[in-house]
C-alpha cells in the first residue's frame, strides 16, 4: 500500500490519473511499466506522459464531479409565502436592521494571462521556516540477468541503467580456473550506452552479422565484440594487457539474451510494444545497410 501511496503522489504532482489499486491496470501494462513512464514524464518527455494518460485515464480513482447548485427555472421550488407583518404600533422608533445591497467586485483587468487549474505555473515557495516540499526519486526498474557458462571463460548480462538513468544492459565475463569454476574477482565489466544498445539487440536478433565497439572504461582500453554466427552467438569482451575472454552463446542462452535486450529497450520506450520496438529495429538497420551502400559507391 505505501508503495501505491508513494506511486499515486507522484502520479498528482504530474497532474495525471491516480490508481485506486495495482489490480486495475490495464491488460499489458506492468506496474515497472508504469514507474518508468513516470520517470520519464517527470523529466518532461511528452511520449511518455501521453503513454500514461492514455492507460490511467479509464482506471482513475478520480471524485466525481459536484453537480451544480444552480437550479433551473422549471425545477426551482416556488418561494415560501410571506408571514404577515404585524402592524407597528405609532410612536415605536424604526429598529430593523437595513441590509446593505452586496458590493460588486471589480471586473477582472483585461490582458491578463490566465492558466487553467494553474497548469505550467510556477510553484509558490514555502512558506518561512518550512521545508521545500521534496520529490520521491524514481524507482530503479527490477535487474534481471542471464549467465552463460562456457570452457574458458563465464559471461554474465544484466539489465541495468546509465548514469543519466536510462535502461541499458551490463556485461560481465570472468575467466576459468578449472571446470565450471570461474574467477570473478578478475571480471572484465562494460555497460552499453544509449547508442549501442539497439545494435546490439539487432547483432543479438539476426538483424545485423556483428557488432564491435571500443574504446570503453575510464582509460577507453576495454571492449565488446558480439557476433551471430547462425546457430549460437559468439562474445568477446578484451582489455588491453588482460587479453581477450570469448564465450559461445548457444540457441536456449541466445534466447534470454535477446529478452533482456528488447527489455532494456522496451524500459526506454514503454509507450512501444514490442512489434513496435521491432519494427524499429529493422528499419534502423535498414537505413545502416543504405549508408554503407552509398559509401562503398
Amino acid at each position: 500500500m505505501s508503495n501505491l501511496n508513494a506511486l499515486n503522489t507522484r502520479l498528482a504532482a504530474c497532474q495525471l490519473p491516480i490508481l485506486p489499486d495495482l489490480r486495475t491496470l490495464p491488460e499489458g501494462v506492468t506496474l515497472e511499466r508504469v514507474t518508468h513512464a513516470l520517470g520519464q514524464a517527470e523529466r518532461g518527455q511528452n511520449g511518455a506522459r501521453l503513454y500514461l494518460l492514455r492507460h490511467l485515464s479509464n482506471v482513475s480513482n478520480r471524485p466525481a464531479a459536484i453537480p451544480s447548485t444552480t437550479a433551473s427555472p422549471l425545477s426551482s421550488p416556488a418561494p415560501a409565502p410571506a408571514r404577515p407583518v404585524a402592524p407597528r404600533p405609532t410612536g415605536t422608533p424604526n429598529t430593523d436592521t437595513v441590509t446593505a445591497p452586496p458590493i460588486p467586485l471589480p471586473p477582472r483587468p483585461t490582458g491578463m494571462p490566465t492558466t487553467p487549474n494553474g497548469a505550467m505555473t510556477g510553484a509558490e515557495p514555502p512558506p518561512a521556516g518550512v521545508a521545500p516540499r521534496t520529490m520521491p526519486a524514481p524507482a530503479r526498474p527490477e535487474r534481471v540477468q542471464c549467465r552463460v557458462y562456457g570452457g574458458k571463460a563465464a559471461l554474465c548480462i544484466e539489465t541495468d541503467v546509465t548514469r543519466k538513468n536510462e535502461p541499458t544492459l551490463r556485461l560481465e565475463a570472468a575467466p576459468a580456473t578449472g571446470p565450471r569454476v570461474y574467477d570473478w574477482a578478475r571480471k572484465l565489466t562494460l555497460q552499453l550506452t544509449r547508442e549501442e544498445l539497439p545494435v546490439v539487440a539487432a547483432t543479438v536478433l539476426g538483424l545485423l552479422p556483428r557488432c564491435t565497439y571500443k574504446n570503453h572504461g575510464p582509460e577507453q582500453n576495454k571492449g565488446l565484440e558480439i557476433e551471430h554466427q547462425g546457430t549460437h552467438l559468439f562474445v568477446r569482451l578484451f582489455q588491453k594487457d588482460r587479453g581477450v575472454l570469448a564465450i559461445p552463446v548457444g540457441p536456449a542462452d541466445s534466447y534470454a539474451l535477446a529478452t533482456l535486450t528488447m527489455r532494456a529497450l522496451r524500459q526506454g520506450a514503454p509507450w512501444l510494444s514490442d512489434q513496435g520496438i521491432l519494427m524499429l529495429l529493422k528499419l534502423t538497420v535498414q537505413r545502416m545497410n543504405s549508408a554503407a551502400q552509398n559509401v562503398k559507391q
